[in-house]
């Protein structure tokens, strides 16, 4: 009898089985002479788990998809910022519309197309109030002291994002400046 082989040439060392036994692949069945742990090596490679491995995708897959979440909030509240910026140049052209839609009347009746500047900016200012009440946001504005011939409006919208609330709220604005002219079919002669 030899140190690898016995009878029928079983060919253990140490309580494995060598790959150059005569009974095919390892074997871990618990026979005579035979152990329960795998060989060297055995837990690797492609279909082999090791008990440490166990839950690891399902960490990943939390994990990426609290991102994905992130992100998606982000573009939520991105978007909502872009609206609010576009609420406001809106306010700020009617606002200024409105501002110089208020003529002068004796200036108009000797033929002079002229914003009235003692009230241009009350009626500006109350259309911006009248679409923060409407709307449900903060909108406030300032006009500047108009001219007989332009007056320009700047609105502040206050937003305050959806999904990233810690990041408190924030202020977007817009300009507008408009012109009184005295119709379409003559250039804005009178």
């Amino acid at each position: 009898m030899s140190a690898l082989g016995g009878k029928g040439g079983s060919g253990t060392v140490s309580g494995r089985r060598s790959a150059a036994g005569a009974g095919g692949g390892p074997s871990l069945g618990g026979g005579a002479g035979f152990s329960r742990t795998p060989a060297a090596g055995a837990g690797i490679g492609p279909g082999s788990r090791t008990g440490g491995d166990r839950g690891s995708v399902t960490v990943l897959v939390v994990f990426f998809a609290i991102i994905a979440l992130a992100l998606a909030g982000l573009l939520v509240d991105i978007g909502h910022a872009l609206n609010a910026r576009e609420r406001a140049a809106d306010i700020a052209e009617q606002a200024a519309r409105a501002g110089a839609n208020d003529i002068d009347v004796a200036a108009l009746r000797s033929g002079i197309v002229a914003i009235d500047t003692t009230t241009a900016c009350a009626d500006a200012l109350n259309l911006v109030a009248a679409y923060g009440a409407r709307g449900g946001f903060a909108a406030t504005g300032n006009c500047a002291p108009p001219s007989p011939q332009q007056i320009t409006v700047t609105v502040y919208v206050t937003t305050r994002p959806l999904i990233a609330a810690a990041l408190g709220s924030f202020t977007v604005h817009a300009t507008a400046t408009a012109e009184p002219v005295c119709g379409i079919t003559r250039g804005g002669q009178c």
